[in-house]
C-alpha cells in the first residue's frame, strides 16, 4: 500500500527532505515530453567525477618539460646538477549554476490533502533536477564559453585556446590530438578514428588509452553503418540459426565505448580518456537541494537545486577529436 502524508500548509520544509530522498525513484512519476538524453554529463558523472571541499580556484599540476640534466658518463666527469623547472599548474575557477522550485501558498491549500502536495512537490523538484542537467550537458558543448559557464569540448580539446590559464599556441604541450576536415565517415571516418586512437595512446611514457568515443548522431549512425558486416546470426543449442540480430545494442573501437549525445557539435567526434578528463564537483553542491524560504513580500517558499564544478583536463595531449 503506498505511504499517505499528510501535510499542512507550514509543513513544506519537510516536505522537502522526503521529496529530495524519493528524487532518484522519480522515472516512472512524471512521462517527459520535453527533455533529451543527457550522455556526456552521466558519463562524465559515473567514471570521471572528483568531489572536492572548496578552495578559492582548482589547482591540477602539470609536467611539462623534460629533465635537460641526463648524460652518460665514466669515472671521475662532471655531472650536470642545473637546477630543473617543467613544473606547473593549471588553475581552473568554480563555475556555478542553479535552478528554482517554487510553490505558492495558493498551491500549498488547494493541495493540502493527503498525498497531493507530496505529489506537486516531487513533480517539481523532478523538473528542476531535469533541467539544470539538461543545461550543464548542452553547456558541455558549446561553441564558445563565457566565464560564468562549465568547461564545454570544443574549447578544453583543441589545438589553439587558452584553458586553464595556459595558453596552448605558445606552449604545444598543451596541445589536444585534433584532425580537421576528415571528409566522408564511410570513406575515411575509420582510417582516421585509428589514426587518432593511436596518437592519443602513444602520448606520455604510461601510456593509456581512450575509453569514450562521443559525436552527433548522424556520425554514430555512419559508424554504425560501417560495422554491419559483423553482424552475426542468434543461433541455438543445435546451431540451427533461429535470427538475425539486426544492429547493435552497443558500439565499440577499440575497446572504447561509442555513443551520441543529442547536444553534440555536428560533425565531429570526441576521443576521450577519463583519466585525464576529470568532472570536478563541490561535495556540498553536487546538485544539493536547499531548504525552502519564504520571501517576505510573496505568498509562496522557494529553493534552490545548488551546482558548483567545472570540467578540467591533467593532459591535453591525452584528449582528442576529428571534425568535418
Amino acid at each position: 500500500m503506498a505511504k499517505m502524508f499528510t501535510y499542512g500548509p507550514d509543513n513544506v520544509d519537510s516536505l522537502l527532505a522526503t521529496t529530495r530522498s524519493a528524487i532518484m525513484e522519480m522515472q516512472d512519476y512524471l512521462q517527459d515530453q520535453i527533455f533529451q538524453q543527457i550522455p556526456l554529463l552521466k558519463y562524465l558523472m559515473d567514471k570521471s567525477q572528483v568531489k572536492k571541499d572548496g578552495g578559492a580556484s582548482i589547482l591540477v599540476p602539470l609536467l611539462y618539460s623534460k629533465n635537460s640534466t641526463f648524460k652518460w658518463y665514466s669515472g671521475y666527469d662532471i655531472l650536470d646538477t642545473t637546477p630543473q623547472e617543467g613544473l606547473t599548474m593549471a588553475q581552473f575557477q568554480w563555475k556555478n549554476a542553479a535552478v528554482s522550485i517554487s510553490i505558492s501558498g495558493d498551491e500549498e491549500r488547494k493541495n493540502s490533502g493527503n498525498n497531493q502536495l507530496y505529489s506537486l512537490m516531487k513533480g517539481k523538484t523532478m523538473q528542476a533536477m531535469n533541467t539544470i542537467k539538461d543545461q550543464i550537458n548542452a553547456s558541455l558543448f558549446a561553441s564558445s564559453q563565457s566565464s560564468k559557464a562549465i568547461g564545454c569540448l570544443p574549447i578544453l580539446v583543441d589545438a589553439t585556446s587558452t584553458v586553464g590559464d595556459i595558453n596552448s599556441t605558445s606552449n604545444s604541450w598543451w596541445q589536444s590530438q585534433v584532425t580537421g576536415s576528415v571528409g566522408s565517415f564511410a570513406l575515411y571516418g575509420l582510417s582516421k578514428m585509428t589514426t587518432l586512437y593511436n596518437s592519443i595512446t602513444n602520448q606520455g611514457l604510461q601510456g593509456g588509452i581512450p575509453d569514450v568515443c562521443l559525436t552527433d548522431q548522424n556520425t554514430f549512425e555512419a559508424y554504425e553503418a560501417s560495422q554491419r558486416t559483423n553482424q552475426r546470426y542468434i543461433m541455438d543449442s543445435g546451431s540451427k540459426p533461429r535470427g538475425m540480430n539486426a544492429g547493435f545494442d552497443t558500439l565499440r573501437f577499440k575497446g572504447a565505448d561509442v555513443f551520441y549525445d543529442p547536444s553534440a557539435t555536428a560533425g565531429a567526434m570526441y576521443m576521450l580518456r577519463s583519466d585525464n578528463l576529470k568532472f570536478v564537483t563541490h561535495k556540498d553542491a553536487n546538485f544539493n537541494v536547499t531548504e525552502f524560504v519564504k520571501p517576505p513580500n510573496q505568498d509562496c517558499k522557494t529553493a534552490q537545486i545548488i551546482f558548483i564544478g567545472e570540467l578540467v583536463t591533467n593532459n591535453r595531449r591525452k584528449l582528442g577529436k576529428l571534425t568535418g
